[in-house]
């Protein structure tokens, strides 16, 4: 058996691996209810997000390329700015969710209801959740690479559906 066969898999599933650890562990990273104010819940929009979906646009990189002095280097420049603000926008995505899911979590904790479903529910929204920010981590690394595409819609999505949920849940109490 050829030894190439064997480690080259092993050695790419060992640099996704390294690749992804950090978004895994800012994914498990349990958020404290006491992190969480009554005034960042009041102001805390999804729209912010939506901005992430467009940053490596073609719009904009063929709006540049057409200017008068246009510059590889302007371009390069460009899109290395872009994707440092990706990786933020991605790291800020995560602290939102893992604080909502919290907040979540507490308020059924302090309920008398039986709310396993909903439980159940904020689980599975959390697996989904990972998934899809996993896939943005790997469009990232495809994007640094020379790729364009950046795959964020999903997570997106998955934000805006466990701030409903949360949204949902004092409603739920009241009735």
């Amino acid at each position: 058996m050829n030894p190439a066969l064997v480690l080259t898999p092993l050695l790419l599933f060992g640099l996704g691996l390294l690749f992804v650890l950090p978004i895994l562990l800012k994914l498990l990273k349990t958020c404290k209810v006491e992190e969480i104010s009554a005034d960042w819940l009041e102001n805390f929009s999804c729209s912010s997000y939506h901005a992430m979906e467009g940053l490596l646009s073609d719009e904009d990189f063929d709006f540049l390329s057409r200017q008068p002095g246009f510059d590889l280097s302007l371009y390069r420049k460009l899109r290395r700015d872009r994707l440092n603000i990706f990786k933020q926008y991605l790291n800020r995505l995560i602290v939102d969710f893992n604080r909502l899911h919290a907040a979540a979590r507490f308020l059924l904790a302090q309920s008398s209801e039986d709310h396993s479903e909903l439980v159940t529910r904020l689980l599975w929204l959390k697996v989904r959740f990972s998934i899809a920010v996993v896939e943005a981590q790997f469009s990232y690394g495809l994007c640094c690479l020379g790729f364009r595409c950046l795959a964020v819609k999903s997570a997106i999505r998955h934000l805006e559906e466990m701030s409903a949920q949360l949204s949902a849940i004092p409603a739920a109490h009241a009735a």
